[in-house]
């Protein structure tokens, strides 16, 4: 499959795996199948090095660096978790050629790298529900919300480094470009850091204890 990200001139190849065909669809479809349903929202997990375990098991054994999770940091002036942080990701639209490809323009646009292959579901789908107010009719509706995570490559981010000295100059090279509305800084952290919020509260402030366990769940499928 292909798509273009940010330029209609450029495809880029994206490797969506078998396990993962039934997120190929558009978001009407899948809706109509799981009406139960109002809106979809997907997130990324994108690490650093990219390389895992169980898709080439002798460059992880070689490689001495932790792997690193990229986290953004919400704008200041958000109106929900302001300053907090979370991994790419948002709804997917209609017009959107299917879920997948949904995801990979919010990687996109949030941070400037261009998905290249879908690696595995992370864990089990969220679900929650928020309430709206319709216009001037003050009529509110109940809206229920399904999201999926996702581990991905981006074509920026490279396979494992044999040392952290390594990994910490990698790191600083990569070129990730923040949409400033949304986002206003990034990190890339290790599972210790994100354990030290999930167990004790201290540290990178994270969107929520669950957001948190989520991730840890990504950085625990790697070692698989």
């Amino acid at each position: 499959m292909s798509m273009q990200p940010g330029s209609t001139t450029e495809p880029i190849s994206i490797h969506i795996p078998q396990a993962l065909q039934a997120f190929t669809v558009r978001l009407g479809s899948f809706l109509e199948k799981n009406s139960q349903y109002d809106r979809l929202v997907c997130s990324a997990f994108v690490f650093a090095p990219a390389t895992c375990r169980h898709h080439n098991a002798h460059a992880s054994s070689k490689a001495k660096s932790q792997p690193r999770l990229l986290l953004l940091r919400r704008s200041s002036t958000d109106t929900a978790f302001p300053s907090l942080w979370e991994v790419p990701g948002g709804s997917i639209d209609k017009d959107d050629p299917s879920i997948l490809h949904g995801l990979a323009r919010e990687v996109f646009e949030e941070t400037g790298l261009r998905l290249t292959r879908f690696v595995s579901l992370v864990g089990k789908a969220i679900k929650w529900t928020t309430t709206e107010v319709e216009g001037t009719v003050n009529k509110s509706n109940d809206i229920k919300w399904l999201k999926f995570s996702f581990e991905i490559e981006v074509a920026e981010v490279g396979g494992a480094s044999e040392t952290e000295q390594d990994v910490e100059k990698y790191l600083r090279s990569l070129p990730v470009d923040l949409d400033p509305l949304e986002h206003q800084g990034y990190a890339w952290v290790t599972e210790k850091e994100v354990r030290a919020f999930y167990e004790e509260g201290t540290g990178i402030a994270i969107v929520s204890k669950e957001q948190a366990g989520k991730m840890l769940e990504a950085f625990e499928s790697r070692k698989v």
